[in-house]
């Protein structure tokens, strides 16, 4: 265990109008408004023995290529290992096309040196720091979209539906976790909200950028807490805002950030820490072919806390059941555990075996045969349990 030391940084990844958008297929044309900044945020955090970035962005997903750019300029920069970088996204469906939008390349190259730089400046900002997490309950911004009828087949209700519709909800995830990184004044460096439903809540103004309702939440954190707010997806494949347009985005991300607020003021920090970094692949088979796709999954570790990277879109149920494995004392040295869907890459929907059978949106547009989300579980707890070996 050493001195604790972190930095943070942020900077403007906003792009300029007319510029493609990304989640919505019936789109036509790029953007034609602004109504929010858009930021790439990142902490690093070091023990004296060990270095990590972690970074999170307002953009719908990136591809493991980017990734990989931006981790190769920051270790040739910097003394931070490729591999001890981790990049998020919030998976907001009201920000630039980041996979294929061939007529803007020079926003996607800019976007490679503007995370490289964001990276570079939170690790020139280093300082003696104390972390720690809480823990809290926001039950009433999201629900389960892949409701199920009476004969057992699954609908995808992407608006919740009305209390006469003859449907049972999945489970949802209530649960918010909370970051909490001072400086040894007492002054917060960082918050890092941790949370789990889809940013779609901004479908009246489709063709304005907009970080959604993660970009309210941090804002209300910063103007309260000051220093830097952060937020990764939780495991939200199948989980929605069960409000959108008008004035929700601002009410559901300044509920989820008031919580944030709340939790924050009992959180418990220490000063010294030990730091763990441990990463592999999982080999899901495809859909229609015989090949299959290797899937990095990514752990860091700082004392108790660990954070999970997944790339892709997360049923909540292999959330949910992380999770549990984990709290059930099968992996050990964990109480708290932060898992970041989107990150180091997209891959789109893993959902759970059901799912499958019952039908729906999600199970029909995934890439991956049923088995893979039960797969993912058990690799990430194979993880998880070498992160603490």
């Amino acid at each position: 265990m050493g001195q604790l030391q972190a930095g943070a940084a942020r900077i403007d990844i906003t792009p300029h109008l007319g510029y493609d958008m990304a989640g919505y297929a019936g789109r036509t044309e790029g953007s034609r408004s602004i109504a929010d900044p858009l930021y790439a945020k990142a902490i690093v955090l070091t023990d004296d023995q060990q270095k990590i970035a972690l970074v999170t962005t307002d953009l719908i997903g990136v591809k493991s290529d980017l990734v990989e750019q931006v981790r190769s300029k920051v270790a040739s920069e910097t003394d931070l290992s490729a591999d001890n970088i981790m990049i998020s996204c919030s998976h907001t469906h009201f920000g630039p096309a980041t996979y294929n939008s061939e007529t803007n390349l020079t926003y996607i190259d800019h976007l490679v040196l503007k995370l490289e730089t964001v990276i570079r400046l939170a690790n020139q900002n280093l300082q003696p720091a104390r972390i720690g997490v809480g823990e809290g309950t926001i039950d009433t911004i999201s629900y389960n979209r892949h409701t199920i009828l009476p004969d057992g087949k699954a609908e995808t209700n992407f608006r919740l539906p009305p209390k006469t519709a003859d449907v049972t909800f999945g489970p949802c995830d209530p649960v918010i976790k909370v970051l909490r990184i001072d400086n040894l004044e007492q002054e917060r460096i960082a918050t890092l909200i941790n949370f789990a439903c889809h940013p779609v809540t901004s479908t009246d103004q489709m063709h304005t950028i907009s970080a959604d309702y993660p970009g309210y939440a941090m804002q209300v954190v910063e103007q309260i807490e000051g220093g830097l707010c952060l937020f990764g997806l939780g495991c939200a494949g199948n989980i929605v805002p069960i409000q959108r347009e008008g004035s929700y985005p601002k009410m559901i991300g300044r509920s989820l950030g008031s919580e944030a607020v709340k939790v924050a003021q009992w959180i418990q920090t220490v000063d010294q820490g030990e730091l763990n970094v441990v990463h592999d692949t999982v080999t899901l088979p495809l859909k229609d072919t015989e090949s299959s796709e290797d899937i990095p999954i990514h752990c860091m570790s700082i004392n108790q806390i660990c954070f999970v990277g997944l790339p892709g879109e997360i049923f909540v149920e292999i959330g949910l059941a992380i999770r549990q494995r984990v709290k059930s004392d099968e992996v050990g040295k964990v109480n708290d555990l932060l898992l970041m869907s989107l990150t180091n890459g997209s891959v789109g929907y893993i959902p759970v075996y059901v799912a499958f059978e019952q039908g729906g949106y999600e199970s029909g547009v995934s890439r991956f045969r049923p088995g893979c989300g039960e797969k993912l579980t058990e690799q990430v707890v194979s993880l998880i349990e070498r992160l603490n070996s």
